[in-house]
């Protein structure tokens, strides 16, 4: 299903306005593209990021995902890659019904390990896009 990049970015824009715990997050198509990629000012000062969507992650991005799906005949396609780093997390979540996929950073007190940001944020991004067709 194609997505509409103008939906992507009023998506972006109301889940980073709706929660704190998420400081940025980045839409990327399957073929590694930014639709849409948008930081509070916070994670710019704290991680010294000049601006939003930087191509290089959004290619290791697809790389890691693709890395990870490496096992799926064993386990099961990803439902989401979480990384704990030191000052934040960072969790991938792939949508392929929608060949898409999310990148956030969160807070490092985000319990993002029992899936509720994933799934809540899942719910936004379908019923938005949904509601733009």
């Amino acid at each position: 299903m194609a997505v509409d990049s103008s939906a992507v970015k009023r998506i972006v824009d109301d889940i980073l306005l709706t929660s704190d715990e998420i400081l940025a997050i980045s839409v990327i198509d399957k073929k590694g593209n930014i639709l849409a990629a948008k930081s509070k000012e916070s994670f710019k000062e704290a991680f010294g990021v000049t601006e939003d969507g930087d191509r290089y992650g959004a290619t290791l991005a697809i790389g890691i995902l693709s890395l990870v799906n490496e096992l799926k005949d064993m386990f099961g396609e990803a439902q989401a890659i979480i990384t704990i780093h030191k000052n934040c997390k960072l969790m991938l979540l792939p949508l392929p019904s929608h060949d898409i996929l999310v990148g956030l950073v969160l807070q490092p007190s985000v319990s993002a390990e029992d899936y509720n940001i994933a799934n809540q944020i899942e719910i936004l991004l379908v019923d938005a896009l949904k509601s733009s067709k």
